[in-house]
């Protein structure tokens, strides 16, 4: 929901790691004067993306595998998007190539194109796990895989990208889920246990009494 707000019908909208393909087929249905193309590395995930596509009926989105080290087909979108967007790429990235990563949205962009940066934080988690840790929970650990964006990474977008907005959005649903639910259940937390499903409820009427206390948080950048 929080996208499709963001994103205006007769837009060009880039994904970058786009997975299955989910979230770009939702926008293309939504805005069918829009175009969108997705990218990923995993050639299974854009297989996926392509048949949904097809059962779907779209015709204004497709589907391509990106190997940043030898594929050149990135350069026919280079200064032609009004949006790009990136969902938890940047986790799944490590070092330089994070920021290498932000370069290339940069450039596909048109000037004062919009940059949709939805990424994970260490300042968040580290703040949940600090009240996990006064109730005798155990810390959540992040996956070996990935590598949370620490707060000063915003300063290395600064000269690139102007901050329009940012968007906490999962806040209650994660201190419900990660501070509640732990405590009141007997073992193993479900995640679907019924006060999950009740801070999901609250989370998509758009009820967020707090802030700060989700990794995953939106950046609406403009490009300078």
């Amino acid at each position: 929901k929080m996208l499709e707000e963001e994103v205006a019908d007769g837009l060009a909208v880039c994904d970058l790691g786009c997975g299955n393909g989910r979230t770009l087929l939702r926008l293309a249905e939504a805005r069918s004067n829009g175009y969108f193309v997705g990218f990923d590395f995993a050639e299974s995930m854009i297989e996926t993306a392509e048949q949904r596509r097809l059962e779907m009926g779209l015709n204004n989105v497709s589907f391509h595998v990106f190997d940043a080290s030898k594929d050149t087909m990135v350069a026919d979108y280079i200064g032609a998007q009004d949006i790009v967007l990136t969902k938890r790429l940047l986790v799944n990235v490590r070092g330089a190539a994070k920021k290498n990563a932000v370069q290339l949205v940069h450039s596909l962009l048109k000037y004062g194109g919009k940059y949709i940066m939805m990424e994970c934080f260490s300042g968040p988690l580290a703040r949940i796990n600090e009240i996990r840790e006064k109730l005798d929970l155990e810390a959540i650990q992040v996956n070996s895989f990935n590598e949370y964006l620490e707060d000063d990474f915003l300063e290395f977008l600064s000269p690139l990208f102007e901050i329009e907005k940012k968007i906490d959005y999962e806040s209650l649903y994660y201190f419900i889920s990660r501070i509640f639910n732990a405590v009141l259940s007997d073992g193993e937390p479900a995640y679907d246990a019924p006060i999950n499903k009740l801070a999901e409820n609250l989370m998509k009427m758009g009820v967020n009494p707090i802030e700060g206390y989700s990794p995953e948080v939106g950046y609406i950048l403009k490009k300078r």
